[in-house]
């Protein structure tokens, strides 16, 4: 069973009825809730690795200070600062119903970034995962939206989740709703191994059930925009490197302009809407740098 056979349970159906349409909320017959567990998420915590911007830790009403739960370490004699004390984590989630949030999780857990490369590779999109633990009868955000479809995967625990309407036109900021919402399009309660979808831009707020705490893993599948596209396309007709880079006089400055410009024509000719949109998402796909999967003893 592949990574999107483990959060969608019929694929047909998703993409007819649920893509960018509407919410809804899936039981596949064998959900990723192995791959970051609660006694993974304390096995990172107590490693003493964790450092932010990876961490943070909020509040409803906004992010906790660092200094409230990161300290300073000696290393090779020199004092870094920005590491996670998880007992500091344990006592805000603990005492002050404090959120954890573990970002782009894909990028420091193996397992979890084999996942979201081959989910990445069903929806030809580039995507992310993010890990939230939240303490029960605690909602981690106001009603907010954001920039990319989500799917929840419920690890452990229980949250109850209201999605509402989907953005009024192409003109809008993910963040805070601070308008009302209006009625939800999905109310529903969100057990461990169901999978919740959320269309992009959709407005949503989730809150842990009473008697437990929550964990659920975020898988979030990104989309280009319109500067997505710009970035791409000045890149493509970007000038021919074999120019020179400073012309000596007004004639070559010139004819460099008129090579500039053919070459942006003949791009712009060869280049279609559909082409653009797939190179630009192949662009947000592509890895700074992919791991090799290779021993360090090789």
């Amino acid at each position: 069973m592949n990574a999107f056979e483990r959060c969608v349970v019929d694929r047909d159906t998703f993409f007819a009825g649920q893509w960018r349409k509407a919410p809804a909320v899936m039981r596949p017959a064998n959900p990723p809730v192995d791959l970051l567990t609660v006694a993974d998420v304390d096995r990172l915590l107590d490693s003493g690795l964790l450092h932010v911007p990876y961490v943070e830790v909020t509040h409803e009403s906004g992010a906790v200070p660092r200094e409230r739960y990161c300290t300073a370490r000696e290393v090779a004699g020199t004092m870094a600062a920005g590491y996670v004390d998880a007992d500091a984590v344990r006592h805000l989630i603990r005492e002050e119903h404090a959120t954890l949030l573990l970002r782009h999780v894909d990028q420091w857990v193996a397992g979890v970034r084999a996942f979201t490369d081959e989910l990445a590779e069903h929806f030809g999109r580039k995507v992310e995962a993010f890990c939230f633990v939240t303490p029960a009868g605690t909602q981690g955000r106001p009603v907010h939206r954001d920039d990319a479809d989500v799917l929840a995967v419920q690890v452990s625990g229980v949250k109850r989740w209201k999605v509402y309407s989907g953005p009024a036109d192409g003109n809008w900021e993910p963040g805070l709703v601070a308008e009302d919402p209006g009625e939800p399009l999905l109310d529903s309660v969100l057990r461990a191994g169901e999978v919740l979808y959320v269309p992009r831009g959709f407005a949503h707020a989730a809150a842990a059930a009473e008697d437990a705490s929550s964990v659920h893993l975020s898988f979030t599948i990104r989309e280009a925009g319109t500067p997505n596209l710009d970035a791409v396309l000045q890149a493509l007709v970007a000038a021919d490197a074999r120019l020179p880079v400073r012309p000596l006089d007004e004639e070559s400055l010139v004819r460099a302009a008129s090579e500039v410009m053919a070459g942006a024509r003949k791009v712009l000719e060869d280049l279609t809407p559909e082409a653009l949109v797939h190179y630009t998402r192949t662009v947000m796909r592509a890895r700074s740098a992919e791991p090799t999967h290779t021993s360090i003893a090789d």
